[in-house]
């Protein structure tokens, strides 16, 4: 079964409940079915070769039914990131204006366009980090990692945005999502990764952070709904929007570095 496919099968199931599921599961399913997939095919004058390695190109149609397959998926489990990659990577084509903007005009974010650097570490470089000072960013995200049970090499490639920059820039930004929690002293739980999502949304202006924090809190205990709406999203708000632009830190020069600066 194709991506497109299992991803709405998957949200059906768990999003209607009762006899809907069988009829919204078989209608939705058979439409995707009846897909041909542009990268399926050899190079046409449609241009939908594939840009890069991990690319999928795909339609407008395709990408609408990956957005609500991932966002109902992704609801139904937050913590599953192939759900929240998915829909970044379907949503995000036409909103990496801003971002670019900020890379380009920084020396170090055009820096990092040119170099491409990727989060990833072998294993003597990933344990020299905890044995880093304490205090210092490189040990602290050790930590919190360990602590989290999280690995670095987790984070899904980029299949669906059709510009091979864009790509890279996605990437980067789902690569030192890690980073964010870190700096931000945020854990992961349901709420603090949606004021996460918050934070991503007012820095980079993808719309998956803004989707995630308009549907999360949905299924959060009346209690921490409440909290989340007081105070964190007001504060996510305000931190992303007056904290520096931190697609455009050179993550991997600063491990040393006091986590406080």
């Amino acid at each position: 079964m194709s991506l497109v496919a299992s991803l709405v099968s998957g949200a059906v199931r768990r999003a209607i409940p009762g006899a809907a599921v069988a009829v919204g599961a078989s209608y939705l399913i058979s439409k995707v079915s009846a897909f041909t997939s542009p990268d399926a095919k050899p190079e046409s004058s449609r241009g939908m070769k594939p840009l890069y390695d991990t690319h999928k190109p795909t339609t407008g149609l395709q990408k609408a039914v990956i957005t609500v397959g991932s966002a109902l998926m992704g609801f139904g489990d937050p913590t599953d990131g192939t759900y929240i990659a998915a829909l970044g990577d379907a949503t995000s084509n036409g909103f990496f204006g801003k971002m670019r903007q900020q890379m380009l005009s920084d020396p170090t974010g055009r820096r990092i366009l040119k170099e491409r650097p990727q989060v990833s570490f072998t294993p003597d470089e990933w344990e020299a980090l905890g044995r880093l000072p304490a205090g210092t960013f490189g040990h602290t995200y050790y930590n919190q990692m360990r602590r989290n049970g999280i690995s670095w090499a987790t984070r899904p490639p980029v299949r669906f945005v059709d510009n091979e920059e864009d790509a890279y820039m996605l990437l980067r930004y789902r690569q030192c999502h890690d980073f964010f929690h870190t700096i931000l002293d945020m854990d992961i739980s349901v709420v603090e990764e949606l004021a996460i999502k918050v934070f991503e949304w007012r820095q980079t202006g993808l719309p998956v952070g803004l989707i995630a924090s308009a549907v999360g809190p949905l299924r959060l205990p009346a209690d921490e709904r409440r909290r989340f709406f007081a105070h964190y999203l007001p504060w996510a708000m305000q931190c992303g929007s007056q904290s520096k632009p931190i697609i455009s830190m050179y993550w991997e020069e600063m491990w040393e570095r006091d986590v406080e600066e």
